[in-house]
């Protein structure tokens, strides 16, 4: 699959996926501190995933209505790096299971998939 990581995403994630046979832009290695928009924008023409921890994602296509080809947002602050990376792995079941423009975010205990309803292009 392709991803899009966020800056945001711990390097040993990031290679988790790419060891998985994932295709994985990562923020970090392009161009650090750039505007989500910029980003989502990025990963809806290449066709990505985004992988991220930023909330604010949800607010550019929930909100704003922009489009997305996925999200998969972790809310996993509170675990150890080894019980957050089990947890990814875990979870990323769903994101396959999952049309594109999903918005699945990943929690503790529980796995949570919206759809937006209305996307527009991005300008």
């Amino acid at each position: 699959m392709r991803l899009f990581a966020d800056e945001n995403m711990s390097r040993a994630v990031v290679q988790w996926f790419r060891d998985s046979g994932h295709d994985v832009t990562w923020a970090a290695e392009l161009h650090p501190g750039e505007d989500d928009r910029a980003w989502l924008q990025l990963a809806e023409a290449e066709g990505r995933w985004i992988v991220t921890s930023d909330k604010d994602f949800g607010d550019l296509i929930f909100r704003d209505g922009l489009n997305t080809h996925g999200v998969f947002l972790l809310r996993l602050e509170g675990l150890p790096f080894d019980q957050r990376l089990a947890r990814v792995a875990a979870a990323w079941s769903v994101v396959e299971a999952n049309v594109s423009g999903s918005f699945v975010v990943v929690t503790e205990n529980k796995i949570r998939v919206r759809k937006p309803k209305r996307p527009r292009p991005l300008r």
